[in-house]
Protein backbone atom coordinates (compact mmCIF):
# COMPACT_ATOMS: atom_id res chain seq x y z
CA UNK A 1 0.00 0.00 0.00
CA UNK A 2 1.01 3.42 -1.05
CA UNK A 3 0.98 6.29 1.45
CA UNK A 4 0.82 9.54 0.34
CA UNK A 5 3.16 11.88 2.84
CA UNK A 6 1.73 15.35 2.95
CA UNK A 7 3.51 17.91 5.52
CA UNK A 8 0.92 17.69 7.93
CA UNK A 9 1.44 13.69 8.03
CA UNK A 10 4.97 14.31 8.49
CA UNK A 11 4.57 17.26 10.97
CA UNK A 12 1.86 14.77 13.20
CA UNK A 13 4.49 11.97 13.02
CA UNK A 14 7.79 13.83 13.75
CA UNK A 15 6.12 15.48 16.74
CA UNK A 16 4.46 12.45 18.51
CA UNK A 17 7.88 10.38 17.72
CA UNK A 18 9.68 13.12 19.81
CA UNK A 19 7.14 13.01 22.13
CA UNK A 20 6.66 9.29 22.10
CA UNK A 21 6.73 8.18 26.09
CA UNK A 22 3.38 10.63 26.30
CA UNK A 23 -0.40 9.60 24.97
CA UNK A 24 -2.78 12.43 23.48
CA UNK A 25 -6.01 12.99 23.33
CA UNK A 26 -6.80 15.27 20.06
CA UNK A 27 -7.44 18.08 21.69
CA UNK A 28 -4.07 17.79 23.88
CA UNK A 29 -2.12 16.79 20.42
CA UNK A 30 -3.08 20.08 19.06
CA UNK A 31 -2.85 22.48 21.91
CA UNK A 32 0.61 20.97 22.88
CA UNK A 33 2.05 21.14 18.98
CA UNK A 34 0.38 25.07 18.75
CA UNK A 35 3.03 25.77 21.72
CA UNK A 36 5.81 24.57 20.31
CA UNK A 37 5.86 24.58 16.68
CA UNK A 38 5.01 27.19 13.92
CA UNK A 39 2.65 25.94 11.65
CA UNK A 40 0.21 22.42 12.52
CA UNK A 41 -2.08 20.78 10.60
CA UNK A 42 -6.25 21.87 12.01
CA UNK A 43 -7.95 19.88 14.66
CA UNK A 44 -10.18 18.21 11.59
CA UNK A 45 -6.75 17.00 10.14
CA UNK A 46 -5.46 15.58 12.60
CA UNK A 47 -8.71 14.10 13.69
CA UNK A 48 -8.61 12.92 10.06
CA UNK A 49 -5.06 11.72 9.69
CA UNK A 50 -5.16 9.84 13.01
CA UNK A 51 -7.63 8.08 11.81
CA UNK A 52 -5.15 6.79 9.00
CA UNK A 53 -2.46 6.40 11.50
CA UNK A 54 -3.99 4.17 13.65
CA UNK A 55 -5.33 2.11 10.64
CA UNK A 56 -1.80 1.55 9.65
CA UNK A 57 -0.43 0.82 13.07
CA UNK A 58 1.75 3.67 13.10
CA UNK A 59 0.08 5.12 16.25
CA UNK A 60 -2.03 3.09 19.08
CA UNK A 61 -5.26 4.72 20.61
CA UNK A 62 -5.76 3.69 24.14
CA UNK A 63 -9.46 4.49 26.21
CA UNK A 64 -8.52 7.17 28.92
CA UNK A 65 -9.10 5.90 31.80
CA UNK A 66 -12.45 5.12 32.42
CA UNK A 67 -13.54 8.27 30.13
CA UNK A 68 -15.18 7.79 26.55
CA UNK A 69 -12.42 9.73 25.31
CA UNK A 70 -9.43 7.99 23.65
CA UNK A 71 -5.55 9.00 23.46
CA UNK A 72 -3.18 8.12 21.04
CA UNK A 73 0.61 7.56 21.29
CA UNK A 74 3.19 6.42 18.19
CA UNK A 75 4.04 2.76 18.18
CA UNK A 76 7.44 3.82 18.08
CA UNK A 77 8.38 0.93 15.73
CA UNK A 78 8.75 -1.13 12.30
CA UNK A 79 5.42 -3.66 12.17
CA UNK A 80 3.61 -2.85 15.32
CA UNK A 81 1.34 -4.71 13.97
CA UNK A 82 3.73 -7.99 14.43
CA UNK A 83 3.94 -8.06 18.07
CA UNK A 84 2.38 -6.83 21.16
CA UNK A 85 3.04 -3.90 23.43
CA UNK A 86 2.87 -3.48 27.15
CA UNK A 87 1.79 -0.12 28.03
CA UNK A 88 2.61 1.27 31.78
CA UNK A 89 -0.50 2.92 33.12
CA UNK A 90 1.27 4.77 35.73
CA UNK A 91 3.62 6.39 33.50
CA UNK A 92 2.24 6.07 30.29
CA UNK A 93 5.32 4.49 28.19
CA UNK A 94 4.84 2.06 25.80
CA UNK A 95 7.24 -1.11 25.71
CA UNK A 96 7.42 -3.29 23.01
CA UNK A 97 7.75 -7.29 23.43
CA UNK A 98 10.32 -8.60 21.33
CA UNK A 99 8.86 -10.78 18.12
CA UNK A 100 10.03 -14.21 19.91
CA UNK A 101 8.18 -13.58 22.68
CA UNK A 102 5.18 -12.12 21.22
CA UNK A 103 5.48 -15.58 19.17
CA UNK A 104 5.65 -17.89 21.83
CA UNK A 105 2.82 -16.44 24.03
CA UNK A 106 0.28 -16.39 21.00
CA UNK A 107 1.56 -19.77 19.92
CA UNK A 108 0.61 -21.06 23.61
CA UNK A 109 -2.50 -18.88 23.53
CA UNK A 110 -3.78 -20.73 20.54
CA UNK A 111 -2.74 -23.78 21.61
CA UNK A 112 -4.21 -23.91 24.87
CA UNK A 113 -7.79 -21.89 23.64
CA UNK A 114 -7.70 -22.05 20.10
CA UNK A 115 -8.24 -18.31 20.09
CA UNK A 116 -6.26 -16.07 17.79
CA UNK A 117 -5.09 -12.89 18.62
CA UNK A 118 -4.58 -9.60 16.16
CA UNK A 119 -1.36 -8.67 17.71
CA UNK A 120 -1.78 -5.02 16.20
CA UNK A 121 -4.62 -4.56 18.33
CA UNK A 122 -3.59 -5.69 21.44
CA UNK A 123 -1.76 -3.73 24.46
CA UNK A 124 -0.96 -5.43 27.86
CA UNK A 125 -1.43 -3.17 30.64
CA UNK A 126 0.38 -3.16 34.06
CA UNK A 127 3.00 -1.11 35.26
CA UNK A 128 6.70 -0.68 34.09
CA UNK A 129 9.80 -1.25 36.50
CA UNK A 130 10.56 2.25 37.37
CA UNK A 131 6.78 3.09 38.31
CA UNK A 132 6.61 -0.12 40.64
CA UNK A 133 10.16 1.18 42.72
Amino acid sequence: MTIYQTEQRKTLIDFMKKHSDTSFTIEELVKKMQSDLHSVPGKSTVYRLMQKLVKEGTVKRFVKGNSRQFVYQIAGCEQSDKHLHLKCVECGKLFHMSDQLTGNLLKQIFADSNFSIDEGQTVLFGKCAECRK
